[in-house]
């Protein structure tokens, strides 16, 4: 990818421009600046050093793109270059565009993997753009399709959301658009842009209800005007939440004696006994150390604790509030990766010759500072992602443990603010509302109260801290009043209103706890996916009727050794009894790919996605895996549990499983050790040759449970996290469906069930289709368990049938998606 230096005089300047562009783009570009001078009394000045180690630190070989202010910085951008080596000075080149507006339509169309003569002609293009929409030029000359003729396919859109295509709708559109060869053009009235240009689509003004034409012409041209609509059905990336998770609008009140005003961020409404939560890290000491790589190597290792801490909390956040509200935590982790950030901590070890605890936390508090003093309520309150981030590397570092938040008797939960970390782990039985200090309805804590169901208020300002434990409060998160110490008339009618809203969200919950049915009586099993034994209470309030996939890997995450066989069984058991007589489906450990052990040398591979994980980690780690097996087995006694290999891509490999599986059978027998000698044993279906020799496996197993997000990424060698190629990575794609339909096929040929527990078996747009591909059993994260089981009892399975008999002959994941919302 090609990558981008800022050169200017001014330092602030430079690095203002940098977060601009990088807010712009549609994935990580790298962007290094070279701003001022060291010098206090006069910092405006050009560094050629500066610029020469700017250069370095992002150095590509498809290109560096050099953008300057005036005067000294072409100099110092020249002598720069002059410095580097042959082979490195032949990538760089100085662009002349304007500093601000060619940076991001260089770092947006860098950011789609354009060539460096694209970038190049993108970042020049920008003012004339600018001037044209002043009205200062008659005709710019910019590149893109002038004109496309009539043959030319075309869609018209109405765009729906808020704020129109502002810079980052129009960012994600142009990035869209450049996922296909198609010439394509975008036009609003009079006004006609190139659909691959930022600062085209971005100037032409397009707002909420306006009506625009897209155009486009080329062999993909289909599927490149099938893709903006889908987009397009998204708002543009602008989604607004879901209905449950919208900040409650306020309505004007007035305010009665004992009562408080904060910001409703959740709304509902709890009455009960303050519980202060004061969590605080110690003061972080400035440390003058010796080895300072000894200290990046703490840090390092702290980051990738903490790394495995957020990717089980992500896996619990899933569970519990849905993929949506659980991307917060993606986002973490984005935070964690961050080169800059990464870097630049580094940097104030190596150079201050201190501590990782002091340059992390100076670094972290630099970061939130910049998101604080941006002018976007939504991206000032990101400030508390950092900080979220920052405090979990430190208390990694300090050896902290996270305070606990289990109360004797539910609570309000009062604090000055809760990260979004602290949000998630929240016991809704435990905490009946939250009341802040800070925050906003916009903060990541408040989304997440939202989607727990859990009243909030934020904002109330430093008098929370003044409320003693256990002292009755009353709150209505969708007004935003707090009431301390409610009298009796105040207590009477609030909680009729508590017992009305509690009312409606059991009616809601009441429904999902029927069965799946469709019109003509074909029952379809609707299980959840968890990470953990605390989740199946959670999946039978959304109506689950068994567990189709326990993740057993996140038991084995965030800690320095594998868990005990006892450790295991009494989590296995736990969530057995939680499901009482539906079934649990424990699949065995899978490590390796993106989910690595910290107490375990995995080693390192080039692809770990095509390396040592799943069943083949766990056939060469005995040790690993038959206390696992001896777990699951004795849980089993009088429970209704199953047994799931993952990864098996071989008959071998299953055979040696199950040989292994009734080795430890015999051992339990010799030690009169309790279990279900008839436990089924099943296997995830997510590579291809599993669904190439499906009939085969069928004879050896006694379900199936395809995995969707791996076999997708196999079947179309795509890999979901490269933007390049994303728009392959879909679940849709008619190649992934006929193996779908295979596996169903062979399964049943055989007299087995077949489930489905990837992504795409809670998606409740395509349920019909999963219906009609035969699949017996879909098991999905909780939240989506209602939406999926109201669109079985929408259809038919004779519909159903036709449908996905439609989708097998179509030619591209877009034409799916259109056939399923019945355009």
């Amino acid at each position: 990818m090609v990558s981008i230096v800022i050169v200017s005089h001014s330092a602030t300047l430079a690095e203002g421009v940098r977060e601009l562009a990088l807010q712009m783009a549609q994935s990580p570009v790298q962007i290094a600046t070279a701003g001022g001078i060291e010098d206090e009394e006069q910092p405006i000045g050009t560094d050629p050093i500066k610029v020469m180690e700017a250069i370095e630190s992002v150095f590509s070989e498809d290109g560096v793109v050099v953008m300057i202010d005036l005067g000294s910085a072409l100099l110092s951008t020249e002598t720069a270059v002059d410095l580097l080596s042959p082979d490195m000075r032949k990538h760089i080149t100085i662009c002349p565009a304007p500093l601000v507006e060619g940076t991001l339509a260089a770092a947006v169309q860098a950011s789609v993997g354009a060539s460096l003569a694209q970038v190049m002609q993108e970042a020049q293009g920008a003012l004339a753009v600018k001037q044209s929409q002043l009205g200062h030029l008659e005709q710019v000359p910019v590149a893109g399709p002038a004109g496309l003729d009539e043959a030319a396919q075309s869609i018209t859109l109405v765009v729906p959301n808020k704020l129109g295509l502002h810079a980052r709708p129009a960012a994600r559109f142009v990035s869209t658009a450049n996922r296909f060869q198609a010439e394509m053009q975008v036009q609003r009235g009079s006004q006609t842009a190139n659909a691959k240009s930022i600062n085209q689509v971005a100037t032409l003004g397009v707002r909420q209800g306006d009506t625009v034409v897209i155009r486009a012409a080329g062999a993909d041209a289909d599927a490149a005007l099938a893709a903006i609509q889908e987009l397009a059905d998204q708002n543009f990336g602008d989604v607004d939440e879901e209905l449950s998770a919208e900040p409650p609008t306020v309505t004007a009140v007035a305010v009665e004696a004992g009562e408080w005003i904060g910001i409703p961020a959740s709304p509902g409404v709890a009455i009960g006994p303050v519980a202060q939560y004061r969590p605080r890290l110690p003061q972080v000491k400035v440390r003058k150390i010796k080895d300072t790589a000894v200290e990046w190597n703490r840090l390092v290792t702290a980051v990738q604790s903490a790394r495995q801490e957020i990717q089980q909390l992500h896996t619990q956040a899933i569970s519990q509030v849905g993929a949506s509200e659980a991307a917060i935590f993606e986002a973490h982790l984005l935070l964690l990766d961050d080169p800059d950030v990464l870097n630049a901590a580094k940097a104030r070890i190596d150079q201050e010759t201190i501590n990782a605890e002091a340059a992390w936390q100076k670094t972290m508090q630099e970061t939130a500072d910049r998101f604080r003093a941006l002018d976007d309520p939504y991206m000032q309150a990101r400030a508390l992602d950092v900080e979220d981030v920052s405090q979990r590397v430190l208390g990694q570092l300090m050896d902290l443990e996270r305070p606990e938040l289990n109360f004797r008797r539910p609570s309000i939960l009062i604090a000055a603010d809760l990260t979004p970390s602290d949000t998630a782990r929240l016991d809704p039985k435990q905490v009946l509302g939250i009341c802040t200090e800070l925050g906003g309805a916009t903060s990541h804590s408040a989304i997440l109260a939202r989607a727990l169901g859990i009243p909030a208020i934020v904002g109330l300002g430093s008098q929370l801290e003044t409320l003693p434990d256990g002292k009755t409060v009353a709150l209505d998160g969708e007004q935003g009043r707090l009431w301390i110490e409610p009298n009796d008339e105040q207590l009477t009618r609030l909680a009729e209103q508590r017992i009305a809203w509690l009312t409606e969200q059991r009616r809601v919950k009441a429904t999902a706890q029927q069965r799946a049915i469709t019109k003509d009586k074909r029952q379809i099993e609707v299980a959840a996916n968890i990470g953990g034994p605390n989740d199946a209470a959670i999946a039978l309030d959304y109506g689950a009727e068994g567990v189709g996939l326990f993740r057993t890997e996140f038991l084995f995450m965030g800690r320095p050794e594998a868990p005990s066989e006892e450790e295991q069984l009494a989590a296995y058991i736990q969530a057995a009894e939680a499901l009482g007589d539906k079934p649990v489906i424990i699949r065995t450990l899978d490590v390796g790919g993106d989910k690595p052990l910290p107490y375990l040398d995995q080693g390192q591979e080039e692809n770990p996605f095509l390396g040592w994980r799943g069943i083949r980690f766990c056939l060469d780690q005995p040790a690993i895996f038959k206390p696992q097996l001896r777990a699951i087995l004795r849980a089993s006694h009088q429970q209704k549990i199953r047994i799931m290999f993952p990864m098996i891509g071989a008959l071998a490999e299953l055979k040696a499983a199950k040989a292994l599986l009734a080795e430890v059978k015999a051992e339990l027998k010799a030690e009169k050790v309790a279990f279900d000698n008839k436990i089924q044993v099943g296997i995830m279906v997510e590579v291809p040759s599993a669904v190439a020799i499906a009939d085969q496996l069928a004879r050896e197993a006694d379900f199936f449970s395809i995995g969707t997000n791996d076999l997708t990424q196999y079947v179309m060698a795509a890999d979901r996290g490269n933007t390049r190629v994303a728009g392959l990575a879909q679940a849709l794609q008619p190649a992934v469906l006929r193996m779908i339909k295979q596996t169903v096929d062979a399964g049943h040929a055989a007299n087995i069930w077949v489930g489905m527990c990837g992504e795409l078996a809670g998606n409740a747009l395509a349920t019909p289709l999963l219906v009609g591909l035969g699949l017996d059993e879909l098991s999905m994260n909780a939240p989506a368990i209602p939406a999926v089981k109201t669109a079985v009892r929408a259809i038919t399975e004779f519909d159903a049938k036709r449908l996905a008999e439609k989708a097998l002959q179509l030619d591209s994941a877009e034409a799916v998606m259109a056939l399923l919302r019945g355009k």
